[in-house]
């Protein structure tokens, strides 16, 4: 019998809603497809996948408490991944001969589409750089001060369809983050429930990568032009993201924020041909700044695309 040694996280929201095992990630890293489907590439053969369904359905069915036990040379551990409701998210799942590897570390979130704000549960809140508690709701941009810029449009994209999309599609985003000048990687998934609508239920569940390909080009714009960036969804003409010290300063200053993209003529980006940037003065402080403006990803905007806005001394753009 075959069992691959790793850990196995199921997305039970799925899971429910489609009544097949729905494999989240193995050993930390992206999977998204029913059991059937990847059972052979993960390293089951038929009568470890029969096994492994036997398991989870044994759990799922009995109390909801993490598992340890050894029998014919196997090691079965479980543990469950809840929301900070008490909504079961994940179920992790070491089913193989010893010695048994690390767990993954997992964490979950309920997102509120309408203040842009997550509450968190799981395994380690504190990799995210940020004061985090079960069950407290803070703005998504506290917890992506550090973002990668880059990730910013994959994660309005998903927040985009979180409201929008049919009952049981998965929306997905990997991203990065750098809180202590060290990159920490994530892939964060959701499985839409009940009809789309902006005020609609969001468990979420991220696993942290062990590593990641990162594309930096936003950021070492801003690194290299001494500028600021300003992430802002379409749709909603919400700040996601940030980086640059003056973003940094916007971020945590909302009545500041505010009165900087009142300035901001973001009907002229939508009218804007596809690809174009649009530049203009502000003023924050009483200091001109100019702002370019362009979409994120280039192109054509769309609900689920970003405005992004580049800020830089305009005295700088003068010499």
């Amino acid at each position: 019998m075959d069992l691959p040694r790793l850990w196995v996280g199921i997305d039970l929201i799925s899971t429910r809603l489609h009544s097949e095992i729905v494999v989240h990630s193995a050993g930390g890293q992206r999977v998204a497809r029913r059991l059937r489907r990847v059972a052979g590439k993960l390293g089951y053969d038929h009568s470890g996948e029969a096994l492994f369904r036997g398991v989870v359905a044994d759990v799922m069915n009995g109390p909801r408490l993490d598992h340890a036990r050894t029998e014919a040379g196997i090691e079965c551990r479980t543990h469950w991944i809840t929301a900070a409701d008490g909504t079961a998210v994940a179920l992790l799942v070491w089913l193989a001969p010893p010695p048994v590897t690390p767990r993954p570390v997992y964490n979950s979130w309920i997102m509120d589409l309408r203040r842009l704000a997550t509450a968190p549960d799981g395994d380690d809140l504190e990799l995210y750089g940020v004061k985090r508690t079960v069950g407290e709701y803070k703005p998504i941009t506290a917890v992506f001060r550090t973002l990668n810029p880059d990730d910013a449009p994959a994660w309005t994209a998903l927040i985009h369809n979180a409201g929008h999309e049919r009952e049981g599609v998965t929306l997905d985003a990997a991203w990065s983050i750098r809180p202590d000048n060290n990159w920490v990687h994530f892939w964060s998934s959701t499985t839409n429930l009940g009809a789309p609508r902006p005020g609609r239920a969001v468990y979420g569940l991220t696993v942290q990568l062990p590593h990641r390909e990162l594309d930096t080009r936003l950021g070492t714009l801003v690194r290299y032009t001494d500028a600021s960036l300003i992430m802002v969804d379409v749709r909603t003409r919400c700040v996601v993201a940030g980086c640059g010290d003056l973003a940094d300063a916007l971020l945590t200053d909302e009545p500041r924020l505010a009165r900087v993209l009142t300035q901001i003529d973001l009907d002229r980006l939508v009218a804007a041909p596809a690809y174009g940037v649009v530049e203009q003065t502000i003023s924050i402080e009483g200091s001109l700044f100019q702002a370019a403006l362009f979409a994120m990803p280039a192109g054509s905007l769309r609900p689920g695309s970003m405005f992004a806005i580049l800020l830089s001394p305009a005295s700088d753009r003068a010499r």
